[in-house]
């Protein structure tokens, strides 16, 4: 009988030595503090995960901070970063790796990108309500719950030949949520649409619609997603925002919906960008100035600080490289909550202690 033990696969190291897990957290925790030092770690810890491979991972890092944290705080900073990563992205695939960390305008590109991160305002993303169970396939308890009549936003975009009446009745109902400022409620008719959709298409095979509102570079199954529906209804209830006047964020929303349509946006990063979508359309319009804030406040401190970043990266780019590159992704960088037991439990955890310390009692 063989009683060796498996050998552990080992943890994945950056240059510097950092674990993978332990890097991307502190990346992260450096992202939501301010002060000198903290700036000092996230650019060390930037060009430590950079340049050991990372810039893919790097990249989703600051995707998810962005919508975790800074949200419609500043949806400037979305635009920025989509520009940005596809500028970086050109250069890294047209120069060996090497020549692609030792070149300054891409440090100094990157480091930048980290700092206006770290910088902007922030806000906690909002949360998507529950849909109860009992409200899908029930027409009883949709016609008790219509509120409004039929929207011109909506109507532009739905089209009658090919798509069911639940997609009019959500999207009248997410647009009345949305000119009254009640984001919870316009959510909570996005979910309700997309899982009816769902349970619809698992049920028959197709869903709500039939008409390929998304770009072809996805897939012929997904066109038809009501997701695409929503994202049109979005648009067409900015525009007319916008021609009153009561939103000027033409350049960040487009970004939004590019987002939504891109070939490689996974299912959480396109809930994620409507929630986005939905609280610029019900919170920008109450501003006193309906246009996204600067993301630099002082260029000049900005420029003296860039300038720094060739040291960070010839630190580490004097230690070898890792045996193995980071990996595109990291899980279980967020710590679970240890629920609190109830009384009943605290209760019930005493009686067992003293029923079993009077059985060991009787037992002597």
């Amino acid at each position: 009988m063989d009683f060796t033990e498996e050998e552990k696969t080992p943890d994945i190291v950056s240059r510097k030595g950092y674990v993978l897990k332990d890097l991307a957290r502190a990346f992260l925790i450096a992202l939501g503090e301010s002060g000198p030092i903290s700036t000092g770690k996230l650019l060390h810890y930037t060009a430590d995960m950079v340049c050991s491979g990372g810039l893919p991972l790097w990249q989703k890092l600051c995707w998810d901070y962005a919508y975790d944290h800074i949200g419609v705080a500043s949806p400037r900073v979305f635009h920025f970063l989509h520009r940005k990563f596809k500028d970086i992205n050109d250069a890294s695939v047209k120069i060996p790796f090497d020549a692609f960390c030792k070149r300054k305008e891409v440090q100094e590109l990157i480091m930048e990108i980290a700092l206006i991160l770290q910088g902007c305002p922030k806000k906690t993303k909002a949360k998507m309500p529950t849909v109860p169970a009992e409200t899908h396939e029930n027409d009883d308890w949709l016609r008790s719950v219509l509120r409004t009549t039929d929207k011109a936003a909506v109507r532009r975009v739905w089209q009658r030949n090919t798509d069911l009446e639940q997609m009019l009745h959500a999207g009248n109902e997410m647009v009345f949520a949305i000119t009254e400022g009640a984001p919870e409620r316009a959510l909570f008719w996005v979910k309700w649409l997309i899982e009816e959709d769902n349970i619809v298409k698992k049920r028959y095979g197709q869903g709500l619609t039939t008409l390929e509102r998304g770009p072809p570079t996805v897939g012929i199954k997904q066109r038809s997603a009501v997701g695409y529906y929503l994202i049109n209804v979005c648009s067409e209830v900015y525009k007319e925002f916008a021609e009153k006047g009561m939103v000027r964020m033409h350049e960040e929303f487009q970004t939004l919906l590019d987002i939504y349509r891109a070939q490689d946006t996974g299912q959480k990063r396109k809930m994620d960008t409507i929630i986005l979508m939905i609280q610029i359309l019900t919170d920008v319009p109450r501003m006193k100035v309906p246009a996204a804030p600067t993301l630099v406040a002082d260029p000049g401190a900005m420029a003296r600080i860039v300038a720094q970043s060739e040291g960070f990266f010839r630190e580490i780019l004097a230690l070898p490289a890792p045996a193995k590159v980071l990996p595109t992704t990291v899980t279980g960088l967020k710590q679970k909550r240890v629920k609190e037991a109830s009384k009943e439990d605290q209760l019930q955890r005493k009686l067992e202690a003293i029923n079993q310390a009077t059985m060991q009692f009787y037992k002597m």
